[in-house]
């Protein structure tokens, strides 16, 4: 026979040839699909190319990177909102200072104004150790006038005045400034503050111990407890005016309202130094509020 007679191997042989395929259908996968952008291009992505929308992996995109910068606008309007704040603390500061020179100016004497005729007796007490103001002695008559024009009161002409201690001692220099005299000097009393006082003159201080700027002791010397006689020898009936008693609730009123008028004060100034800051802030950038140049870029 010529023919060939296949084996059964040999047909198995052909049908494993012919279920090989012709040719390879795999996709090609290019490393930059796998791994983003190359590192040379991941170097050169900025946060403005992130803020525009660029994404590492996507396909070509267009970036813009620019802006507007800075302008003087903010700092403007911090400086004046500082300015406005500071104007407000000085203007509350001020109203808190005249309240309190009116208040002093418009105290009244009259519920520590005390007769004593024409001798009495004064009691020092000074619990607080601080000093005291002490008191007014007061007779009637016209502090201004003088007709004579030899510089004494009327009031006062031909009259003495003493105070007289515990021993019966003259202690009219150490605890007194007795004083007609109608001009202003150091050791009169015509420029003491009258307050409400009228028709009458201020004749004398007494036991004025409060201490007076830096540091120095008070005017007089008047010791705790101790009493004093005053007296004149023209029969005059006398007053006295305890100053102290009757500083006391304006002490008290010109402790807190100076607090707030130095918080005001300090608030003022404190925001004027800020503003001028943000002013000096502002006036440099001046003209820094113009678009900067936009700049493309191809990103594949």
């Amino acid at each position: 026979m010529d023919g060939t007679v296949p084996t059964p191997w040999g047909t198995i042989a052909d049908s494993i040839d012919d279920c090989e395929p012709n040719s390879s259908t795999a996709t090609n996968v290019s490393q930059s699909d796998v791994m983003g952008p190359s590192p040379v291009l991941q170097q050169q992505i900025t946060p403005e190319m992130v803020a525009q929308g660029y994404q590492p992996g996507m396909g070509a995109q267009t970036v813009v990177v620019g802006g507007q910068s800075k302008g003087p606008k903010v700092p403007l309007i911090i400086s004046a909102v500082l300015v406005v704040i500071g104007l407000i603390g000085f203007a509350v500061a001020a109203v808190v200072g005249a309240s309190l020179e009116d208040t002093f100016k418009n105290l009244s004497t009259e519920e520590y104004t005390t007769v004593i005729d024409d001798n009495g007796e004064l009691t020092y007490a000074d619990a607080d150790e601080l000093g005291e103001e002490g008191w007014y002695l007061l007779i009637p008559g016209d502090p201004k006038a003088d007709e004579n024009g030899n510089g004494i009161s009327d009031a006062c002409e031909g009259v003495n005045f003493s105070v007289v201690d515990s021993n019966g001692e003259d202690a009219s220099d150490r605890v007194a400034r007795i004083s007609c005299s109608t001009s202003e000097g150091d050791n009169t009393n015509i420029g003491e503050e009258y307050f409400d006082i009228k028709d009458h003159v201020i004749v004398a201080r007494i036991c004025h111990t409060i201490n007076g700027a830096e540091g120095n002791l008070g005017e007089h010397r008047c010791a705790e407890g101790e009493v004093l006689t005053v007296s004149n020898d023209a029969n005059i009936s006398m007053s006295v005016v305890d100053l102290d008693e009757m500083y006391g609730p304006f002490v008290e009123e010109l402790i807190s309202s100076g607090l707030v008028a130095m918080g005001g004060s300090g608030a003022g100034c404190c925001s004027m130094c800020g503003g001028v800051i943000a002013l000096i802030v502002g006036l440099m950038r001046l003209g820094g509020g113009k678009n900067a140049p936009q700049m493309q870029f191809q990103i594949q």
